[in-house]
């Protein structure tokens, strides 16, 4: 019989960790990753766009059945709200990523060109990741989350094992 597991709703700033601790969670468990920043990109910048983003997100979390997948987001989205406020208290997981400022910074310049922000899709107010980490940093660190990791110090390896022993406490 297959594992069933809430949705692994992974959160972090920009250069936390999400998307290499998400690629090794889906491959470990077989799960899907869903990443909020995949949808934003394939709708118009508009209100109606972005209510399109979210409708298709959900969707696709539906058909998921509301568990056994992975998102993985900044956490700081007013929508997400709709997330902790609609599933029941075991159907969901936050894992939050965080790194000190300096480290986010310096894991952000390592990433290739095209993926520090160019194309930035959170939002207007932020040129590229680095601003949206100067600016919200203290605001994400207000978050709250049912396993939160601190990644400054510890290499991917580390922060999969860690994840993957507190998950165990998490299946359905």
């Amino acid at each position: 019989m297959k594992e069933i597991f809430p949705i692994i709703h992974i959160i972090g700033l920009p250069g936390a960790g999400k998307t290499t601790l998400g690629k090794r969670l889906s491959k470990k468990l077989n799960l899907p990753v869903f990443q909020i920043g995949n949808y934003r990109s394939k709708y118009p910048a508009t209100p109606l766009g972005k209510a399109d983003a979210w409708l298709a997100l959900y969707y696709d979390l539906s058909r998921q059945r509301w568990r056994n997948c992975i998102l993985e987001t900044t956490g700081l989205n007013c929508r997400e709200s709709f997330l902790k406020t609609a599933l029941p208290l075991l159907q969901r997981v936050t894992v939050k990523l965080e790194a000190q400022r300096k480290i986010l910074y310096e894991r952000i310049q390592k990433k290739k060109k095209d993926e520090q922000g160019g194309e930035w899709l959170f939002s207007k107010n932020y040129r590229d990741k680095y601003e949206f980490v100067k600016k919200l940093f203290k605001d994400f660190r207000k978050v709250s989350a049912d396993i939160r990791i601190d990644t400054t110090k510890l290499n991917q390896d580390e922060v999969y094992k860690t994840v993957m022993e507190k998950l165990k406490w998490y299946r359905i």
